[in-house]
Parts: C-alpha cells; structure tokens; sequence
C-alpha cells in the first residue's frame, strides 16, 4: 500500500512536467499559412509564416523564439464527409523548424540570469516551409480535400511547455498538381 502512494505521489509531483499548455489564436501570436501547394504529383508543400514578436501581457516571458515551433494533426481528408484523414504528416505534436524540448526559453533560468541576452536563443526560421510526400494514386486532379492542422509557436518552459501563439486552421481546397 505505501508504494502504491509513494507511487501516486511521485506522479502528482511530476504530472506538470508533462503538461502543455497554450494561449492566443491565429490573429495573435499563432503562424499563419501562407502557402498549401502541390509541386509535384504526390507532394504537397506547405509554408507558415510567424506573426511579428512584441511585448505584450504577462503571458510573455523575457524573450519570444521566432518562426513556428511544434506542429500537430497536419492531415488531408477528401472533403466528402469522411472523418477519417486520407494522409497524416504529423500526427502528435512534434517541434518542427530546428525547434526542441532543450533549445527553447527555459524561463525560471534564463529570464533569471543576468548575463543572459535574448539573441544567444536558438531561432528557427520566420517563414517555416515544409514538402511532404503522399501516395497519389488516392487523388484525382480536382478533387476536393481538406487540409487541416494546428501549429504552435512562442513557446517557452516554466515548469510546463507553454505556447503563447496557437492556431487551427483548415482548408477547403481542390487537389491540382502541375501537368506531366
């Protein structure tokens, strides 16, 4: 029984630390498409661009990192009502753009450091471009998908990963590649 609540309690110490949180919309703080387009048969390119940095509420830390950080359930459905994603890219969220758990504000130490200056943190890039490939033969040229996604960017670590900037946005496009 006592490790059975050592076991509970240890979790309760350390639940926070897997914890994620986030703020803000698309018009804030979260990267905004700029760009969904087929270069090619079977690849899809996909542009996000990061909103300006500023000073804001106390939601900001001492620094704000540049470009989107993580990416979550970026997928393409064919638009007929189908729930079921036709390609996932990304899944769960995963740090994209040069991004990870160990190079983004750790807050309590770096914002806490005096000799700390915001331009040693690592920035990715401000328009973040990504090319997936997917099987094509699933898609005929006209056809209506969705794509549909959420990014995460301005994020920082205070005892939990917070994202300052989110967004979801989604997409109601037709699939047109290039001719051969």
């Amino acid at each position: 029984m006592k490790l059975i609540v050592f076991i509970i309690v240890l979790f309760l110490m350390f639940f926070k630390t897997f914890a994620f949180v986030t703020y803000g919309d698309c018009d804030n703080d979260g990267s905004i498409v700029s760009e969904i387009i087929f270069p090619a048969a079977g690849v899809v390119q996909l542009q996000l661009v990061q909103p300006d940095k500023r000073d804001g509420p106390n939601l900001y830390p001492c620094c704000l990192q540049q470009g989107v950080m993580i990416l979550e359930n970026y997928m393409i459905y064919k638009d007929d009502g189908s729930k079921d994603p036709l390609f996932t890219f990304v899944g769960d969220r995963t740090w994209v753009n040069g991004y990870d758990g160990s190079n983004i504000l750790q807050k309590d130490d770096d914002c806490d450091r005096s000799s700390f200056k915001c331009d040693q943190l690592y920035e990715g890039d401000y328009e973040y471009t990504r090319f997936d490939n997917f099987d094509a033969s699933k898609l005929t040229p006209g056809d209506a998908i969705i794509v549909s996604m959420t990014t995460y960017s301005h994020c920082y670590y205070a005892s939990e990963t917070i994202c300052v900037g989110s967004c979801k946005p989604l997409f109601h496009m037709h699939y047109w590649p290039p001719p051969n």
